[in-house]
Formats: C-alpha cells, sequence, structure tokens
C-alpha cells in the first residue's frame, strides 16, 4: 500500500519571495532525495481556505516513519529553520495511506475533501461514489491517516504543532471549471468536510532530481 503526506499550509505575509526560493531551490528536492519519496506535487488555491497544498507520494506509509526521513525531520538546514520558524503558517500535515485509486491519469486541477472525524472512510466512499471518471475527471484516491504516537520532530517544534486530518478524498480535473462546478456540489453535502480547489505549480519525481 503506497503512501501520502498531505501539507495544507498559508505563507506569513511579507515572507512569500524566501518560501518560495527555499521551496523550489532546496526543500523539494531535499525531500525526494530520501529514499522511498517517489514524487512531490506543489499547488496553489484557486478556491480554498489555505493557500497552499503539497503531497508527496511515497513507496509505503513506514517511510515516512524511516530513520532517513526522522533524520531530516530532526536536523532542519539553517533555511529550513528559518521558514518553519516564521514562514510556514496555519499548517495542517498528516501521513496517510492511499486507498481506492482511480484513473491512470494526473491532471493538474485538484479538488481535496479533507475530514477530521472518527473513521472517515465510508463517508468518503459514500462522495467518490457520486462522480465518475470522464472526459473531465480523470482521477481519485482517498487518503487515510497513519500517524502514529511519534514525539514532534524539531521542525514540528519551530512551527508549531500541525493540525491534522483522519481522511481525504482527492478528484484531479483537467480543468478549473469542472472541478468548481464540483466543490459547490461537495460543500453542500459534505458541509463538515474542508474542501477546496487547488492549481498545480509544479511537480518532482525522485529520479528526476538535478
Amino acid at each position: 500500500m503506497s503512501g501520502v503526506l498531505a501539507i495544507w499550509n498559508d505563507c506569513a505575509r511579507g515572507r512569500g519571495a524566501a518560501y518560495e526560493e527555499w521551496y523550489q531551490q532546496e526543500h523539494l528536492a531535499e525531500r525526494l532525495a530520501v529514499n522511498g519519496f517517489v514524487v512531490g506535487r506543489r499547488y496553489e488555491a484557486i478556491d480554498a481556505a489555505r493557500q497552499f497544498l503539497t503531497t508527496y507520494e511515497v513507496e509505503t506509509p513506514a517511510v515516512l516513519h524511516s530513520a532517513a526521513y526522522r533524520e531530516r525531520l530532526a536536523n532542519p538546514a539553517e533555511r529550513t529553520a528559518r521558514i518553519m520558524r516564521d514562514g510556514l503558517v496555519n499548517m495542517r500535515r498528516t501521513m496517510c495511506k492511499r486507498h481506492a485509486i482511480r484513473g491512470d491519469c494526473r491532471d493538474g486541477i485538484a479538488l481535496t475533501v479533507a475530514l477530521n472525524q472518527p473513521e472517515p472512510m465510508a463517508r468518503l466512499q459514500r462522495v467518490v461514489g457520486r462522480w465518475h471518471l470522464s472526459s473531465e475527471l480523470a482521477h481519485s484516491e482517498i487518503w487515510i491517516a497513519a500517524e502514529r504516537e511519534d514525539a514532534p520532530s524539531a521542525e514540528e517544534k519551530l512551527r508549531g504543532a500541525d493540525a491534522k486530518i483522519s481522511g481525504c478524498l482527492v478528484l484531479e480535473f483537467l480543468r478549473r471549471d469542472a472541478a468548481l462546478r464540483c466543490s459547490e456540489k461537495v460543500r453542500r453535502d459534505v458541509f463538515e468536510a474542508d474542501v477546496g480547489v487547488y492549481q498545480l505549480m509544479c511537480a518532482l519525481r525522485g529520479e528526476d532530481r538535478c
């Protein structure tokens, strides 16, 4: 079973340039250098409560508890420490297993339906059952939290305690209009969810690092 690290966050006012430079020049490649990290994707909000979504797909959820990854979290680089301390705000970060994956194509517009309540799978399955793959919707998957009771890392201590999800449905659309139409319906039907629409900014695979 493959895994995903799902991160939603805002950037502190006045720190946008430093945040982007850090992500593009250092952080994304650093994370993809960890054995077992497959691909990282960065998104920016079209219509969402938080400005950014970042996802890291990993070979198995165990990668996110590996000694190599924990070592990175325990020893942040100088620029990473600065961003964690005063650049990242409203952080929500959860290690998850990927379930119910449909569609081979990966698209540029992601609709996320995040829950933070017990046993989210049945609720998310009911939602995804209403949306069939089509010429507009080419991919979907469900993320279910696979957190362990590890002590907070040095990085988390710098930025403050992270908010969590219990599960999330992701629907990937080719075009923003279709995603926005879907989001309106999902918000009405799943009032307890945090629903957001995001545009892909960039993606990096582990084997493509320079």
